[in-house]
């Protein structure tokens, strides 16, 4: 796995972030047991509650590891400057954990406030890592 090894902090901040998912998953978990909730239901959709913002940022984070996973292995087989590909995962996972804790704590508006900003941030940081990585195996 000598491929990886000029990467590995990039794969270390992405190996962070699958244990920051994990971490939610199982608070969510206890969090729906506690109050009640069947396995695999979903609570109201309310963003005054804070097991549903729990909620929604895990299944957002669920949603954005596999794509954080590809890009990283497509940049790297790419052969994606390991300098840049470690610096965007760095600010990939500050953005989730950042993120997470505005979702958590209910911090702006539910729409377009500064939880959107945070996102669009990651999502952008992973386009640029598709994209590079499309450059470089033209």
């Amino acid at each position: 796995m000598e491929i990886f090894a000029a990467y590995s902090t990039a794969v270390i901040a992405l190996l962070i972030f699958v244990l920051i998912v994990l971490l939610q998953s199982a608070l969510v978990g206890a969090s729906k047991a506690n109050a009640g909730l069947t396995p695999g239901s979903n609570p109201a959709a309310d963003y005054d509650n804070s097991l549903y913002r729990l909620h929604r940022a895990h299944q957002n984070g669920t949603e954005i590891v596999g794509m954080a996973a590809i890009s990283l292995v497509a940049a790297v087989v790419a052969g994606v400057p390991a300098a840049w590909v470690n610096w965007l995962m760095v600010a990939f996972l500050l953005t989730r954990i950042v993120y997470a804790l505005i979702y958590a704590r209910s911090i702006g508006r539910p729409t377009q406030g500064i939880r959107t900003g945070v996102f669009v941030a990651g999502w952008v940081i992973l386009v640029l890592l598709c994209v590079w990585s499309i450059i470089n195996l033209i």
